[in-house]
């Protein structure tokens, strides 16, 4: 028996289910009362037939009822399970203040965590003129590969970040090699690293 919904004109999808309930529990009634009664002929009930009728009419109701509930489920859609998640379209973190900056006429990077590591967000003009690295093409490079230092010694990015970095460095410039003292300031996500020509 197929259960479709029934889309006519007259009575709607409503109807069309309210008779698909009926029909079960017709089923389901007639069902069990028929094994009641034929059941009945061949062992002795503790009731009469007429009782047997009944009983089974309103269990076999009650089971024809309860299946069409269990059938109307497996055809139930689940919930969709997406999940709709906010993103923060703020662009990234720029150099602030910017007099402390663009200005400096030292060489100056800017740093900032992006949460897969931290990366050069800008470079002022010194750094490129002093380095040789155009300063728009800078930015976005893992803080590790601009450090630009030469020699022995050497600076990780880790050093950098953990914030209070001072030491003398090594650098290769435009000249040819210069020392360099490195500073940090910064709040450990974001800051500068600050090269002092050391004359």
């Amino acid at each position: 028996m197929s259960e479709q919904p029934n889309k006519g004109t007259s009575g709607g999808p409503q109807l069309g289910n309210l008779l698909t309930v009926v029909g079960w529990i017709a089923i389901g009634a007639v069902s069990l009362a028929t094994v009641l009664v034929v059941l009945g002929t061949v062992v002795v009930l503790p009731f009469s037939r007429d009782v047997a009728v009944g009983l089974g009419l309103a269990l076999g109701g009650g089971v024809g009822g309860v299946a069409r509930l269990f059938r109307a489920s497996e055809g139930v859609e689940s919930a969709d399970q997406t999940m709709t998640v906010d993103v923060d379209t703020v662009g990234p973190t720029a150099p602030e203040p910017a007099d402390l900056f663009d200005g400096h006429p030292d060489p100056v990077l800017y740093y900032a965590d992006e949460g897969h590591g931290t990366v050069v967000r800008a470079a002022n003009d010194a750094f490129g003129e002093t380095f040789d690295v155009p300063v728009e093409r800078i930015e976005g490079t893992p803080l590790s590969e601009a450090l630009l230092v030469a020699g022995e010694e050497t600076v990780d990015a880790e050093a950098v970040t953990a914030g209070g970095l001072d030491r003398i460095v090594d650098c290769e410039t435009t000249a040819g090699t210069e020392r360099f003292r490195l500073r940090t300031i910064g709040n450990g996500e974001t800051g500068y690293l600050l090269y002092t020509p050391q004359t």
